[in-house]
């Protein structure tokens, strides 16, 4: 058995496989002049002037033609990278209210990051599972803005008992800090990335190498850290057989 948040985040992860693999078939195509037939005056066969004014204006030429190829196949991979942290923390959050709905120890599930509401906020939940979800995004939420990746994982990991392989954990951390480095700073790596994560090979001020083989590993990465967690709840019992499916 396994749970819907886990099924989801595994339907999400093969529509972007298909992208990743979308591309390449693209980038195959182009090399074997399938899309680029030596009769087009543009880049690419079926480039409307109309409809696409900055590939028009390319300079038919295989050169330029792998220049659009490869910022097309980084564009996805970084797009990946970000989508992958808010699938794993979509992940996380239903995990978190499932559990509360099953009936986890409110004393251990907050602990010391309390929240308070409005009671009108309350109300307006219109139903036990509303607040429930209400009180475990604002736990995440808490969690998350400790600005600590590593911290927000095995904090969760504690409090839900589940006592997830801690390597998992840090086999994750570098793919989920350079969706941090993407959004805040283009995709340059800085000092403390380069110090903390070494084998990445980053260098400092330069852009981080978006391509197949890094998503890849984050991909793995990421996924064998959420089937953990998922592996880990069900044995537990910690979420309701309803949010459970073979």
């Amino acid at each position: 058995m396994k749970t819907k948040y886990y099924v989801r985040f595994l339907n999400r992860a093969a529509h972007f496989d298909a992208d990743i693999e979308l591309v390449d078939v693209i980038g195959l195509a182009s090399k074997q002049g399938k899309i680029c037939s030596p009769q087009s005056p543009y880049l690419f066969d079926c480039v409307d002037l109309a409809r696409h004014p900055r590939l028009a204006s390319r300079v038919k030429t295989a050169h330029n033609r792998n220049i659009a190829i490869t910022h097309l196949k980084s564009t996805l991979c970084g797009s990946f990278l970000k989508d992958a942290y808010e699938d794993l923390t979509i992940y996380l959050k239903d995990l978190i209210s499932g559990a509360a709905q099953k009936g986890l120890d409110p004393n251990r599930l907050i602990g010391e990051h309390k929240e308070s509401f409005e009671t009108n906020v309350i109300l307006a939940c219109g139903s036990w599972g509303a607040v429930v979800r209400l009180v475990s995004d604002a736990l995440f939420r808490r969690l998350e803005n400790l600005r600590n990746t590593k911290g927000l994982l095995t904090k969760l990991n504690d409090k839900l008992n589940l006592q997830v392989d801690t390597g998992k954990i840090d086999a994750v951390l570098p793919y989920l800090e350079i969706r941090h480095l993407l959004v805040h700073q283009d995709g340059l790596a800085d000092q403390k990335f380069c110090d903390d994560y070494p084998n990445m090979g980053a260098i400092k001020g330069k852009k981080l190498k978006l391509d197949h083989a890094l998503v890849a590993t984050a991909r793995a990465a990421i996924a064998d850290l959420i089937k953990d967690f998922d592996e880990k709840a069900v044995t537990n019992d910690i979420v309701p057989q309803s949010d459970l499916q073979p």
